[in-house]
């Protein structure tokens, strides 16, 4: 009924789909991340793109530079993820909070995190030079149905991605933190009344992003290098997916995270990977024209 040819590109296109969705998990993972900060404090964080390199090169000291095999991943994630938690919240306790009681302290966090984020990338460039690095494959080997033919690692940083936005999702709607932090999202002045204690919320939301995009910086450091300078790639990544899916919005982020993902990985397969972040561009160009408050925000 199909030619040979046909039936080779229908398996390419659905090995370059299921990279598509491997990629826009992680990204959705990263946008639950940054919209929870936007959400919560109304700042952007600019240093987001440089913890996803600190998740990547945390796992890479232990992996490859130390050379731990008992465990593998999973001690990986044991470790570094309470220690991003713990970077995270310092930073929020001991470098934001003291600015919070300024007027214009929205302001003088983006700054703050703008400094920050030329800082690590410094501190990164000394400590492990301007070569790149990459992760082994957390599960090598194809898993082969009928004729198709998908890639364990794809598999698995879709599946860990997801897995980490639902434990999210149910931290966010079923604990006592995730209560308080959905109270201070919607009304930090009537929270406050009720005893919330916003800065403890505001401390454990930034060490919760710092969290899921350091994990999504371990994930995806399989698949692609990481240099002292790729934090401002993902940071433009992260942007243009909380900017498409609505400032504020997970639900919007969680769509437009999936919807870059696959528009990447078909115009890499298509044009080649040097065309995925101009495709970013001209998405987010368009967004800002005709629908600037995204997909799922409130317009004025």
């Amino acid at each position: 009924m199909f030619s040979e040819d046909t039936i080779l590109l229908f398996y390419e296109i659905s090995d370059v789909f299921v990279a598509g969705l491997s990629n826009g998990s992680v990204y959705a993972l990263m946008a639950v991340g940054m919209t929870l900060v936007y959400g919560v404090t109304k700042a952007f964080n600019f240093a987001y793109g440089d913890f996803f390199n600190m998740g990547g090169y945390f796992a890479w000291i232990l992996i490859i530079g130390l050379g731990i095999e008992f465990g593998g991943y999973l001690l990986t994630f044991l470790i570094v993820l309470p220690l991003l938690f713990g970077v995270g919240y310092g930073l929020e306790k001991f470098l934001i909070a003291p600015l919070r009681k300024r007027a214009d302290w929205e302001n003088r966090v983006m700054m703050l995190t703008l400094g920050l984020a030329l800082f690590l990338g410094n501190l990164y460039m000394v400590v492990f030079g301007s070569k790149l690095k990459s992760l082994p494959p957390i599960w090598e080997g194809i898993l082969e149905v009928g004729q198709f033919v998908f890639s364990y690692q794809d598999l698995m940083i879709f599946f860990l991605s997801l897995g980490g936005i639902l434990l999210f999702g149910w931290m966010l709607n079923n604990t006592r933190t995730g209560l308080a932090v959905r109270a201070v999202a919607q009304n930090p002045a009537g929270a406050k009344i009720v005893g919330i204690p916003i800065s403890r919320i505001f401390a454990a939301t930034f060490a919760i992003s710092t969290v899921m995009v350091g994990f999504g910086g371990i994930l995806l450091s399989q698949k692609y290098f990481i240099n002292p300078n790729s934090g401002g790639t993902i940071m433009v990544k992260a942007w243009v997916v909380t900017a498409f899916g609505g400032m504020g919005s997970i639900r919007g982020g969680l769509y437009a995270a999936f919807i870059i993902g696959m528009l990447e990985a078909f115009v890499g397969w298509t044009f080649g990977m040097s065309y995925g972040i101009i495709a970013l561009f001209i998405l987010l160009l368009v967004t800002l024209v005709f629908r600037p408050q995204g997909l799922m925000g409130k317009g004025d």
